[in-house]
């Protein structure tokens, strides 16, 4: 088993409505985990950040919301996902 955090920052709530009992809000959900296969040795950098294409190529953890009606990750120029690789294998994995 790999211990994975999860921290939840809101940026806004947009919208309620109490007839459909639902809301919408943008949030920036981040998960941390350890990964030693994606460890490197560097003596310059502290860390490497990445684009979303990494994200495909590499174990995310599968994080939902129960009873969600909809989400999506907002991409108004390109997927707004950042993944964050420290070199002792600690990851950062941030989306909005």
């Amino acid at each position: 088993p790999i211990p994975v955090g999860i921290d939840v920052q809101v940026e806004s709530i947009d919208s309620i409505s109490e007839v459909d009992m639902d809301f919408t809000m943008t949030l920036y959900l981040r998960h941390y985990w350890k990964d030693e296969r994606l460890s490197f040795h560097s003596n310059k950098n502290k860390s490497m950040t990445f684009d979303g294409r990494l994200i495909k190529k590499i174990w995310v953890p599968d994080v939902f919301f129960v009873h969600s009606k909809r989400s999506f990750i907002h991409d108004t120029t390109v997927e707004n996902v950042m993944l964050r690789v420290y070199p002792d294998g600690n990851v950062l994995f941030s989306l909005r």
